[in-house]
């Protein structure tokens, strides 16, 4: 069974210049953790997710007015909450992670299992010129493993 089996039936993608703000909504209003960013010809460019946010407010390293960089950590939970506020107007793609592991639509089902389950998912589902074509979940994939189960693949 190919992997395009297991995209999610309802594709959201969101702009690389759309601001933070906007797509935690788009987020919330869906119930996803995780958003394709893709440009107005529908190639892949990233992905947003609650997990990159979050890893974008931990406290940064402590950089000395000589420009040396100490490993002490800084910052409390008003400091976190501060750089929420501070990351929401930005564009996504300050934010994405553009390093985002796909697989091709015709790809074997396990080839996507082994993929999520050595990085994480979402998982891509592009053609040749990178073009998005849908993304599998967790959810999605454990779906068509279930539906090979009962037609006995």
């Amino acid at each position: 069974m190919p992997c395009h089996v297991a995209v999610v039936d309802k594709l959201i993608t969101v702009s690389p210049r759309d601001s933070v703000e906007s797509v935690l909504k788009i987020m919330k209003k869906n119930k996803i953790g995780a958003v394709p960013v893709v440009d107005d010809k529908g190639v892949l460019q990233g992905v947003f997710s609650m997990k990159i946010l979050l890893k974008n407010l931990i406290p940064v390293s402590v950089v000395m007015n000589d420009g040396v960089q100490m490993d002490i950590k800084v910052g409390a939970a008003p400091g976190v909450a501060k750089r929420l506020r501070k990351v929401k107007p930005l564009a996504v793609e300050e934010l994405m992670d553009r390093k985002v592991h796909s697989v091709g639509p015709d790809a074997p089902i396990w080839e996507g299992v082994s993929l999520m389950t050595s990085h994480g998912g979402p998982l891509a589902v592009v053609d040749a010129t990178h073009k998005l074509i849908g993304i599998i979940t967790y959810d999605s994939l454990v779906e068509a493993l279930e539906s090979i189960q009962d037609t006995g693949e």
